[in-house]
């Protein structure tokens, strides 16, 4: 089996277990005073039926994601590379399904807790804090314009390397790196990778401007720390968010190379999933070194038994945040990693319908191609 062939199968059996260990350690990594989307007083993370409830949930998890992981590398090994991709993508689609279904039996669970414990806001507190010295800064969204460099270097490459093109350009190879797919020279098929590098870099530029647009979650209890502690996250994750785009946009110079022959597409194929393995790295590694909104580095406050505020019926279904009083279009997930999208606003739709649209076009243009 080649290098690639090898780096690919890498990717593709650590798909399934790589989601299942995000969704385990979910539960863990998320502000203590938000728990499975439910509002919480801090000190709701040592109680025992707590701790014992994101066992469970992790437990089942890990369970879960063994056994569609057997079932990958059984399919891979098994089956053509076809219906490997059919099983990989329908245990990816069962593992996200069944983890928020999961989630939302735990948050009824929290819930009655909730109203057993008395845990209710007396009001609802909430504090803003200047941005100041002591408090980590995003990367500036200046720093995407570096992906203009390997998009320029691959329409060099495509200009100088267009007339000794073959006719025909090796488009696709199997999992045994053989080619299997071709397509014939022209400007449009020379232009490809130039087109998946202005896609990748319009992402990371839209998903960076995001970050840095998004609400900042300030403690009330404990402002300055819980500012600092959002600051180092918002830094963190913007930092990665350029490097991702411009170790992207480099494999695409690869590809380009490709295209007018200089490297074969195997070396191409190599580079392309390489980087995708080590951007997921980064992603793992800052995701349990911060935790959600940077909750991690604030472990050793004081827990209590306040709760400053309520918005448990503004997230509907635990994961999709309604708040037509919320200026904020980008808000901090309640379960899980990142950002998500305040539907209350109509940019939030707008973004939405933006992405479908995206989508769309990308699958017609692919198919037609």
């Amino acid at each position: 089996m080649s290098a690639e062939s090898i780096l690919e199968a890498v990717m593709i059996l650590v798909l399934v277990p790589a989601c299942g260990i995000v969704f385990a350690l979910t539960p863990w990594i998320t502000s203590k005073g938000e728990l499975f989307s439910v509002s919480v007083p801090t000190a709701a993370a040592s109680d025992p039926q707590v701790r014992s409830l994101k066992r469970g949930y992790s437990q089942w998890m890990l369970v879960l994601t063994a056994a569609l992981t057997g079932l990958v590398i059984y399919a891979f090994a098994a089956a053509d590379e076809y219906t490997a991709a059919l099983v990989i993508c329908v245990a990816t689609a069962a593992l996200v399904l069944v983890g928020y279904l999961l989630m939302l039996r735990c948050r009824d669970r929290v819930r009655n807790l909730k109203k057993v414990r008395g845990w209710v806001a007396s009001a609802q507190e909430h504090a803003a804090m200047l941005v100041g010295d002591g408090v980590p800064m995003p990367a500036s969204l200046s720093w995407e314009l570096l992906n203009l460099l390997p998009i320029a270097a691959s329409l060099l490459i495509a200009a100088l390397g267009y007339d000794g093109a073959p006719d025909l350009i090796p488009i696709h190879e199997g999992l045994d790196g053989v080619v299997n797919g071709w397509a014939e020279k022209s400007v449009l098929t020379m232009l490809l990778p130039i087109l998946f590098q202005l896609a990748m870099a319009g992402t990371m530029t839209v998903v960076h401007a995001m970050i840095l647009r998004s609400k900042r979650p300030v403690d009330p209890r404990h402002p300055a720390s819980s500012a600092f502690a959002y600051g180092a996250y918002v830094h963190a994750w913007s930092v990665c968010c350029v490097w991702m785009g411009l170790a992207l946009n480099a494999s695409g110079m690869v590809l380009e190379a490709s295209q007018v022959g200089w490297v074969s597409l195997h070396v191409a194929s190599t580079a392309i999933t390489a980087v995708t393995l080590a951007i997921l790295v980064p992603c793992l590694v800052l995701a349990v070194r911060y935790g959600q909104n940077g909750t991690r580095l604030l472990a050793r406050l004081p827990e209590d038994l306040a709760l400053p505020a309520d918005e448990d019926d503004r997230w509907y279904g635990g994961v999709f945040y309604v708040n037509r009083e919320d200026p904020s279009v980008v808000v901090p997930k309640r379960f899980g990693i990142g950002w998500t999208l305040n539907m209350g606003r109509p940019a939030g739709w707008a973004i939405v319908v933006g992405f479908i649209a995206i989508c769309i076009v990308s699958i017609v243009v692919a198919a037609q191609g």
